[in-house]
């Protein structure tokens, strides 16, 4: 195969090395198809014109980088980037060292191959080395997993979204009838928001956190920040359902509901699963405040038209920048922005509101004023989580100082992935894994005696079990009845099942693994970790 050899070497050393995949079946063809010998030198010539560009497209396709579609689905957003963060982007994909690593294989073989016959040796370390290779490290994997404890059991069926008794390698048509009984299931929830008796005695104040996950708290070192421990009830397995900002601001203000596929979100819904029509309902008024524009992918026109949420923001000034966004855009101070809100609208026991405020302090591509994101916008990652949990913990004490009755909720939109896994580089979302999807969500009532520590929820939870909780605090009010409790309101948190979406992935729980569906694909067992 001439240097050939030194292709398939350096993909084969990619390959032990666990960088990429390595499909055998095409890899064959494509090996057979190089070592067929034809006399015409104009043969020679077209097979090389169609294999080199096939070589490329199945190197790409070995590699752990999403389908080459989705980028093309992505450019309008990618128009948005500003040169320097799209220049920091690309350098995030090319990785020196395992570039360096697989040139120096193909150099090896290419030296090698002028005194030794090598085709045959790359032919058997494809087949059958690599079919046995994979039944070894699958048995490994089984020999290294923890023990299935009745704790481990009970809390993987809880987040499986497998019928009861299921075992073993489950098959496509498993997962896909799984798949839509979930859906039947969760079509059937509501969460309904009566109007209690008396007016509502507290405000509510969401905060829904643009990348942060549990992953991203332990990458940063912040698993244990003294916001968290300020809360009174921790939901650890809240699964944001996706990982992409606008889906996930629709997944929360259409939490009233069941969860619903992607693509439905962009369907109209039902009104009475706007979660904010339903605080209406029950005695508040609605407001909305970003420290933001909103352009960015139409993040603003989605929360008025698909959540529902069909107010104007409130004016986030005189807050001072914090950021420039990736695209340049003004990002506002999360604390001056809140503290300011909060006094321009005094707390009104007559007229209780509702505030749904978004932040981006923690997008990619964030940079100091007076710098460009290519001075390492991710190296920068950790000081704004330090920073944003910070200005939360602030609020908590700001709102304690105006004594004002709040129900504070924070809730993640989706994780940054600062750590990256074995499908996707670092700060990739494209893959709505648990790594990203599983967040710290948790609720403060502000105005009330503090818990000594937080109450954790430790079943999977995501939005509609949320919503629940809101439905009893409103129904129940604590700030009324000194009876109910943090604990007493979450000892009726209810559960959901693990499963996560975007446009062309999903990401679902099925016993004790996770599985990942392209578009047109088949499920494959995701080992992210």
């Amino acid at each position: 195969m001439g240097l050939w050899n030194g292709y398939f070497i350096a993909k084969l050393g990619l390959f032990y090395a666990d960088y990429i995949d390595f499909n055998v079946l095409l890899n064959l063809a494509l090996a057979f198809a190089v070592i067929l010998p034809l006399r015409r030198k104009v043969w020679r010539i077209a097979r090389l014109l169609v294999a080199i560009p096939a070589a490329i497209a199945l190197l790409y396709y070995d590699t752990r980088l999403p389908p080459f579609s989705r980028l093309l689905a992505q450019q309008q957003n990618l128009e948005q980037f500003s040169l320097s963060y799209a220049t920091e982007l690309l350098g995030r994909f090319i990785n020196p060292s395992v570039l360096l690593y697989g040139l120096g294989l193909f150099f090896i073989a290419y030296i090698f191959a002028r005194k030794l016959r090598l085709t045959t040796f790359v032919l058997l370390a494809i087949w059958p080395a690599i079919p046995l290779y994979s039944m070894w490290q699958n048995q490994q994997t089984i020999v290294r997993a923890p023990q299935n404890t009745a704790l481990v059991a009970a809390r993987a069926e809880q987040a499986s979204i497998a019928p009861a008794g299921a075992t073993g390698e489950p098959k496509d048509a498993n997962i896909d009838a799984a798949l839509t009984r979930f859906y039947a299931e969760q079509a059937k929830r509501q969460v309904s928001f009566a109007r209690p008796e008396a007016t509502p005695a507290f405000d509510i104040l969401i905060v829904q956190i643009c990348s942060l996950a549990w992953d991203d708290l332990l990458m940063t070192e912040q698993a244990q920040a003294p916001l968290l421990q300020r809360t009174d009830i921790l939901l650890k397995r809240f699964n944001t359902a996706t990982s992409y900002s606008g889906p996930a601001a629709i997944r929360l203000l259409r939490s009233a509901c069941g969860q619903t596929s992607h693509k439905s979100l962009y369907e109209p819904a039902a009104a009475n699963c706007y979660l904010f029509n339903q605080f209406e309902q029950a005695g508040f008024r609605k407001h909305m405040l970003l420290n933001h524009d909103g352009v960015f992918g139409n993040m603003l026109q989605e929360i008025q038209q698909y959540g529902g949420l069909n107010v104007a923001p409130d004016a986030n000034s005189p807050a001072s920048t914090a950021w420039l966004g990736f695209d340049g855009s003004i990002i506002k101070d999360d604390y001056e922005v809140l503290n300011g809100w909060l006094t321009r609208h005094p707390h009104d026991a007559n007229a209780p509101v509702a505030l749904y405020y978004n932040t981006t302090s923690l997008h990619d591509g964030n940079h100091p004023p007076g710098t460009s994101s290519s001075n390492g916008s991710a190296s920068q990652y950790g000081t704004r989580v330090k920073r944003l949990l910070s200005d939360l913990d602030r609020l908590i004490t700001t709102l304690e100082t105006q004594q004002r009755p709040t129900m504070l909720v924070f809730i993640p939109e989706h994780g940054a992935g600062s750590r990256g896994d074995r499908m996707q580089i670092p700060f990739m979302r494209e893959n709505p894994s648990p790594a990203i999807t599983l967040v710290p969500a948790a609720v403060r009532f502000v105005g009330l005696a503090k818990q000594p520590s937080p109450i954790t929820i430790d079943q999977p939870t995501s939005y509609i079990d949320l919503a629940g909780l809101m439905r009893d605090a409103i129904a129940q009010d604590p700030y009324r009845n000194n009876s109910v409790t943090a604990a007493t309101l979450a000892a009726s948190i209810t559960s959901t099942p693990y499963v996560s979406g975007n446009e062309a992935v999903t990401v679902v729980r099925y016993s004790d693994d996770y599985y990942l569906h392209y578009q047109g694909g088949a499920w494959a067992n995701y080992r992210y970790q």
